[in-house]
C-alpha cells in the first residue's frame, strides 16, 4: 500500500516539491524511530505520508471535511484545520481506519497529553526530519533516539518558544501536551 500511497502524496503535491520532499524526511525519521520503540513500521510510513497531506487544500476545502465545533475551536488558527481534515479524508478517501494512525495525523502539529508512541513519533519526526536543518531540529532528532519523551518535550517547547519570539501566544493545547510531557519526564531533564 505505501508505494501507492507515496506516488498519491506525491502527485497531490506536484506543484509544492518542498512539501513532499518534507513528508518524506518525516517518513524516514518516523521509520527509524518505529524500529528503535518497536511500532508498526507501516503504521508510521502510512501516517507520516499523510500528515501534511491537506496542507495546501484550500481553508475552504480543508475545512469541508470538518465538524462546526472544530471549525470555531480553530477559527483564529486555521494553520490546525489541515491536521485535522487530513485525519478526517483519510478516512472516507482513502479507507484508513487505523485509530493509532489517524490520531498520529490529527495531533502530529500540537500534539496531546496521554499520545501513542506512534503519536508521539510523527510529532517529532515532523519537528526533527532531515530537512529542517536548524540546531534545535537535530537535538530532538538525536535526543529521539535514546528518549521520544524527552525528544517531544524538547520539540514542545522550542516550537512554542518559536511562536512567542514571533510574537504570537502558543495555544491552551499546546501548554497542556508541554505540560503533561514536562510531567512525564520530570527527573529526566537536568
Amino acid at each position: 500500500m505505501n508505494e501507492n500511497l507515496r506516488a498519491f502524496v506525491k502527485e497531490k503535491l506536484k506543484h509544492h516539491q518542498h512539501r513532499y520532499l518534507h513528508i518524506c524526511g518525516v517518513e524516514e525519521v518516523a521509520v527509524e524511530l518505529a524500529k528503535i520503540y518497536d511500532v508498526s513500521i507501516e503504521k508510521a510510513s502510512i501516517a507520516a505520508l499523510t500528515h501534511d497531506l491537506l496542507k495546501y487544500d484550500t481553508i475552504e476545502e480543508q475545512i469541508k471535511w470538518l465538524d462546526q465545533k472544530t471549525v470555531e475551536k480553530f477559527r483564529h488558527i486555521p494553520v490546525m484545520y489541515h491536521a485535522y481534515s487530513a485525519a478526517i479524508y483519510i478516512q472516507k478517501e482513502l479507507g484508513i481506519q487505523d485509530t493509532d494512525i489517524i490520531n498520529a495525523v490529527r495531533y502530529h502539529v500540537w500534539g496531546r497529553p496521554n499520545m501513542t508512541t506512534l503519536e508521539k513519533i510523527i510529532y517529532v519526526a515532523d519537528f526533527a526530519e532531515p530537512n529542517r536543518n536548524f540546531e534545535e531540529a537535530k537535538i530532538t532528532r538525536n535526543l529521539a533516539k535514546t528518549d521520544l519523551d524527552l525528544a517531544l518535550v524538547y520539540a514542545m517547547k522550542s516550537s512554542m518558544d518559536y511562536l512567542i519570539e514571533k510574537g504570537i501566544n502558543p495555544s491552551i493545547d499546546q501548554y497542556e501536551a508541554f505540560q503533561y510531557y514536562e510531567e512525564v519526564t520530570r527527573g529526566k531533564i537536568k
